[in-house]
This record gives C-alpha cells, sequence and structure tokens, in this order.
C-alpha cells in the first residue's frame, strides 16, 4: 500500500500533515497520542464532489472524553462545531472507502467551502462607507465636516467675524466716561457767570446813586 498523507489536529488546534506507511484505519489512535483505541472514533464525514477536480469524503477521529484542561480548541465544521474533542483529532481523506492523501492546504480550502465560504469581516462595510463619504464635505486634513471638526481657513473665518462683531459694539471706556464728564464741567463753567453785586442805580436829579445791595438778607427768627 502506498504512503497516505493525513492531518493531525493538535489540541492547541494546530494542523500538522503527516505520512504513513502500510495505512491502517486500527491504529490511528496512536498517531493521535494515545495509549489506547477506546473511544476513538470517527464523529463526522463530509462527501465532496468535483473539488479542485477531485473527490473528497473527509473523516474526524477523535475522544469526546478525557481530562480537564485537555479540551481540543479547534472549531470543526457543522455538525460537530459544538462537540468538544480531547487531545488530538485524526482528518483523513477516502476515496471509494480507500484512504487518500489529504493535504493542508486541500483541507483549508474544504474548510472553507464547509463553512460556505469565509467574507473578511467589514470588507463590504468599509466599500459602502467609502461610497456615502465621497460626497460628503471634508476640511483640509481629510476629516468630514460634521459640525465638531472644521477647517482651519473656517475657524479663521470665525474668528474674523467674531473679529468684526466686536468692533461693531464698542463699549464707553473709562477715558471717553471721563472725557465727557470733563466736557460737562468746561460746558457748565462758561455758561456760569461770576456772582454779581445786586446794584440798583438811582437816578436823583443829575446825580447817579448806586445802592449796594450785596449784603445778604438776615432772616429773622420766629418767636
Amino acid at each position: 500500500m502506498p504512503t497516505i498523507t493525513f492531518l493531525v489536529i493538535e489540541k492547541n488546534g494546530s494542523v500538522k500533515e503527516q505520512t504513513l506507511k502500510n495505512f491502517d484505519e486500527a491504529i490511528l489512535y496512536k498517531k493521535a497520542g494515545f495509549k489506547t483505541e477506546e473511544g476513538f472514533t470517527c464523529h463526522a464525514e463530509w462527501n465532496i464532489d468535483n473539488m479542485n477536480d477531485k473527490q473528497y469524503t473527509i473523516c474526524v477521529y477523535g475522544k469526546t472524553t478525557g481530562r480537564a484542561n485537555q479540551e481540543n480548541k479547534f472549531e470543526f465544521p457543522p455538525p460537530i462545531d459544538t462537540t468538544l474533542f480531547f487531545g488530538n483529532c485524526i482528518v483523513m481523506n477516502k476515496v471509494d472507502d480507500e484512504p487518500a492523501d489529504l493535504t493542508q492546504k486541500e483541507w483549508e480550502d474544504i474548510y472553507d467551502y464547509l463553512y460556505g465560504g469565509f467574507e473578511e469581516l467589514g470588507e463590504d462595510d468599509s466599500e459602502e462607507e467609502e461610497e456615502e463619504d465621497d460626497d460628503v464635505p471634508r476640511t483640509k486634513n481629510g476629516y468630514v465636516k460634521d459640525g465638531f471638526v472644521v477647517d482651519d481657513d473656517d475657524e479663521e473665518e470665525e474668528e474674523e467675524e467674531e473679529e468684526d462683531e466686536e468692533e461693531e459694539y464698542v463699549p464707553k471706556s473709562k477715558k471717553a466716561r471721563k472725557t465727557k464728564t470733563v466736557a460737562k464741567k468746561q460746558s457748565a463753567t462758561k455758561n456760569s457767570k461770576k456772582p454779581q453785586a445786586n446794584v440798583f442805580t438811582a437816578v436823583t436829579n443829575e446825580t447817579e446813586i448806586y445802592l449796594d445791595c450785596t449784603s445778604e438778607l438776615s432772616e429773622e427768627e420766629y418767636i
């Protein structure tokens, strides 16, 4: 019998190729690292036609009982995606019920096929976001103008507008109020005249007699 290539799925989830001459399915448990074959059986088979111009019957062997901390971390496709395996597992291929080669590259393609193909998460979403953002106004740095991020030019325009508004309304400074107060005092000074004596002129014959009435009238005390 020719040498057969098969896969060992280690408990840490890594996949390794191995070959076996004189292949004997009865001793696969030894290749998985078990001392006994008890509980080591085939848990799943997938029949795949015409993949890479080949036909596959993929078989998974393993144990579902074991000690704690020996759980296999590899995630198999349905219907064994929820099956908890312990220790290493064996994945092999058959054609017409006879052992056939299965490489790691072939298993990766089959794995994707059994899961319905994998798409990179967020790929379509990122494309849609780029298309939606094409017509959105942006700043010089590439940020979307959403009311929170503004361009430097916009900031300068806003600052100029604020300066213009400040120039339109200029509150009166203390100096202006002082100047106005001084002006009022000067105006009051100009309008006021020096107090003049109350002089009554009496004409007697041709002689003018001036009566000085500048003395203040004294108030009489009321009894």
